[in-house]
């Protein structure tokens, strides 16, 4: 089985699972189990059948059984474990690149602790991680010493143990623990151990693990409480189903709520999981959009002020003044780029597109490396500035290691592609970095009075580096991505057990609202309607999401109670109305509008919209009075004139027809206006002018006979009806498809 085939088998399984169809679940486990040598597996799925059959004997005979809950929740948890182990075995194959990783891991260990098996080893078989946590003192060696090296190898072994183990032991637990409570590891290390804590709890469900993040959320530092409550989040959305079954879980949950901030926290990181939905529509208008604008510009640029002579030796970290002019005649670009200077400072993601080139360096070959906090002591940031000039090297430190707006991992891409850069380019980022110092320290100071502000400005950079190995990895096939799942943590049970509050889900459902995630506020809007909340502005926008998903019943039922409030009127009307059109309900539509015109006489919208309707229903002449009321109001423009000439023609009224579309043909006449024209004279007998503006139809349409035929053949009962002859219809059309070929090789 592929990667693909295994993770799309334990899907359904746990989905299965989930919505309690049991059988169904161990028929799909049973469909690997057969095509392999599973003996193990087989028998766990047997005893599973046979409790489960017990059980529901035991209910259809209707044996009062005080445990029965107890026992299915059990027999649910082991038929999510058995499809865990079932899929982590599936995908144990040597090809694998995560497969190669925990084999050499398995090696470490034994060769380190000969007389145990390699399954019962845990972290306590790293001597060099043992003599870290006996040490009391701050480990800050990064030159390439021995010592150095060590180091650095255990940090890498704790990591990929941490992440690749199936499951956590207590003793693994304890050794975490010290970790954290140590003074020899630097936080950078261990925000990393917290990486690989929720990367091993994404690879395989571990209560474990979720304890262990539970823990860690109540450290002092905000670098490792908001990570860790990024993997808390992930293992909520993730195992939502299989976390309430587990009632020794439920006591450390609830050492959630003891945190102050949790819910502000929560709902930081949570809006940060939204915002990323939203990175590769970014990406594409900085890819299609930005990239060619600044392109062209930089080649204007240079042309114009003649760059290559604008920095001197003595002046390289000035900004030149001409720069500024010239923007101001490039309106467009300006405007690009800031609208993504103000989605960049909002949270968004705006990067990705730069950076995704650059993370081929071999520092990006360890998967720790991914998660590493960008911090200017690093050993490769050390290694990659080494010989670079001082000015140059102080500029790129402290203006990379400052800025708020780019991810640890991009921070990372940055300094190890300067080696790469010629020097002039490289004197050019220098001066950007240099003007943007200050700006940089005024926020850092920000963050120092603003702790939510910090706290938030971490989340945003350690989800973009989630983001960036789940997408941009080389073994990103391997381990799924995150990303493509909803990452709905407000529609979990677990988290509506700790947070009920209507403020925290109001702030959800409006940030979703505000940024167009409608399929995500319509979720939100309806748990607030389920705890209580009634008030006329959340049916209206829990209405307005359901429209623009299409689902027109829906928001007719929302659009329904919020009238009730009476409020906002002509809105709600105007909003009925559209859902009764885009429903194919024209009479019902029809009476809202002419509602909402009688409101307000004069509004050409609703006269347009009351014609519409009655065209649709097949009521020409009404239609065509509303229509010419348009027309009175706004003579002479195109869109006034082709509802008129089209109920004219609808009626018979060939004369009149003619006339508005002798004047449309002299505008700027679109596919449908040639067509009609030529509608109309056929009917009226002209037979030759009507193929001249049928082949006009045909070359507004680029050439598209197909599309002309189906518009033409949906137009045929208006033409019988104004006594063209049915059997004309097909001569007519040939010849003019002769007519059109001939006229296409002529030009």
């Amino acid at each position: 089985m592929s990667i693909n085939e295994i993770n799309g088998w334990y899907k359904r399984i746990s989905y299965l699972l989930d919505h309690g169809r049991i059988l169904d679940a161990f028929d799909k486990i049973s469909t690997v189990l057969e095509k392999g040598s599973f003996s193990s597996f087989k028998g766990q799925l047997d005893e599973l059948r046979y409790t489960y059959s017990n059980m529901l004997n035991y209910t259809v005979m209707g044996i009062d059984d005080p445990q029965r809950t107890e026992i299915y929740n059990s027999l649910v948890l082991n038929s999510y474990e058995l499809a865990d182990l079932l899929r982590l075995e599936l995908a144990n194959l040597p090809e694998f690149r995560v497969t190669a990783i925990k084999h050499d891991l398995e090696k470490q260990m034994q060769l380190n602790n000969e007389d145990l098996a390699g399954n019962l080893l845990g972290l306590s078989f790293d001597y060099e991680l043992d003599e870290m946590l006996r040490s009391t003192a701050l480990y800050e060696d990064e030159s390439d010493s021995e010592s150095a090296v060590r180091h650095r190898k255990a940090i890498q072994r704790a990591f990929n143990f941490l992440w690749l183990s199936n499951r956590l032991t207590e003793d693994d637990v304890k050794v975490v623990t010290k970790i954290f409570e140590s003074n020899s590891f630097p936080w950078y290390e261990k925000s990393v151990i917290i990486s690989a804590i929720t990367l091993g709890l994404v690879r395989t469900f571990d209560y474990r693990r979720m304890e262990l993040l539970v823990r860690l959320y109540s450290n002092d530092d905000p670098q490792i409480s908001v990570r860790a409550l990024v993997g808390i989040q992930l293992g909520f959305t993730l195992f939502d189903k299989r976390i309430a079954l587990l009632p020794k879980l439920s006591p450390i949950l609830q050492l959630l709520k003891d945190e102050s901030s949790f819910e502000q926290d929560t709902l930081s990181i949570l809006t940060q999981f939204i915002r990323a939905k939203d990175t590769e529509r970014i990406t594409r208008k900085f890819r299609d959009e930005v990239v060619p604008d600044i392109l062209r510009f930089n080649e204007e640029l240079n042309e114009k002020l003649n760059l290559d002579r604008l920095l001197q030796p003595d002046d390289e970290i000035d900004k030149n003044p001409d720069w500024e002019k010239y923007f101001d005649n490039q309106p467009e670009l300006v405007n690009k780029l800031e609208d993504l200077s103000n989605m960049q400072m909002e949270g968004n993601d705006v990067f990705l597109s730069a950076f995704s080139q650059l993370k081929n360096f071999g520092f990006f070959s360890e998967v720790h490396h991914w998660f590493m906090p960008f911090y200017r002591d690093h050993y490769a940031i050390v290694a990659a500035l080494l010989n670079e000039k001082e000015k140059i090297r102080g500029v790129f430190l402290k203006g990379i290691e400052k800025s708020p707006y780019m991810c640890n991992s991009d921070k990372f891409s940055f300094v190890l592609n300067l080696g790469l850069m010629p020097d002039g380019q490289k004197e050019m980022m220098a001066q950007m970095l240099s003007a943007e110092a200050d700006q940089f320290e005024d926020l850092i100071n920000e963050e120092l009075s603003d702790p939510d502000l910090r706290k938030r400005r971490i989340a945003i950079q350690y989800i973009q580096d989630l983001y960036r190995f789940f997408k941009l990895s080389s073994i990103r096939s391997e381990t799924g991505d995150i990303f493509s799942l909803p990452l709905d943590v407000y529609n979990t049970g677990v988290l509506s057990g700790l947070i009920s509050s209507s403020g925290f889900y109001k702030s959800i459902a409006g940030f979703c609202f505000d940024h167009d995630h409608f399929s995500e506020a319509s979720i939100v809007y309806s748990k607030l309607m389920d705890i209580g909340e009634n008030y006329a502005e959340l049916y209206e926008k829990a209405g307005y999401c359901l429209q623009k998903q299409a689902d027109y019943t829906g928001a007719l039922a929302m659009y329904r109670k919020a009238d009730l409030f009476d409020t906002n009127r002509k809105w709600l009307l105007g909003k009925i109305a559209q859902c009764y059109l885009m429903s194919s309900r024209q009479q019902e539509a029809l009476e809202v509008y002419l509602e909402l015109s009688g409101l307000e006489p004069s509004n050409l919208k609703y006269l347009a919209a009351v014609g519409t309707c009655y065209l649709n229903l097949g009521y020409s002449a009404d239609a065509l009075e509303y229509f010419y009321r348009i027309d009175f109001k706004d003579p002479g423009t195109a869109n006034s004139m082709r509802p008129v000439a089209w109920c004219l023609f609808t009626l018979g009224r060939l004369e009149e027809a003619e006339d508005y579309y002798m004047q449309l043909l002299q505008m700027d006449p679109n596919a449908f206006d040639c067509m009609n024209a030529g509608h109309v004279a056929f009917c009226r007998g002209d037979k030759k002018k009507a193929t001249s503006y049928y082949i006009d139809s045909i070359k507004k349409r680029n050439g598209d006979q197909k599309a002309f035929l189906r518009a033409f053949i949906e137009d045929r009962k208006f033409l019988i009806q104004n006594n063209v002859n049915p059997d004309d219809i097909p001569l007519l059309l040939d010849y003019i498809r002769i007519m059109y070929m001939k006229d296409a090789v002529q030009s």
